[in-house]
């Protein structure tokens, strides 16, 4: 299962007690696996090029669902 955090959905798989996969999800597409480094890079790539906000007041957030496997 996975939560909305406004147009996009993010979660993450572990195996054990270790995240093998991070999924994210834009606008209903199908979903996009990362490895938890790519999704890291990923996630600063992003703030450096369009900022760690959604508005001028608040900052960005993303809620994460653990989906065990």
């Amino acid at each position: 299962m996975s939560n909305a955090a406004g147009p996009y959905q993010v979660e993450h798989r572990l195996v054990g007690d270790e995240t093998r996969w991070v999924a994210i999800r834009a606008r209903g597409a199908e979903w996009s696996y990362l490895t938890p480094v790519e999704a890291a890079d990923l996630g600063r790539q992003w703030v450096e090029r369009y900022g760690g906000k959604t508005d001028d007041t608040k900052p960005a957030r993303a809620t994460m669902t653990v989906a065990g496997t």
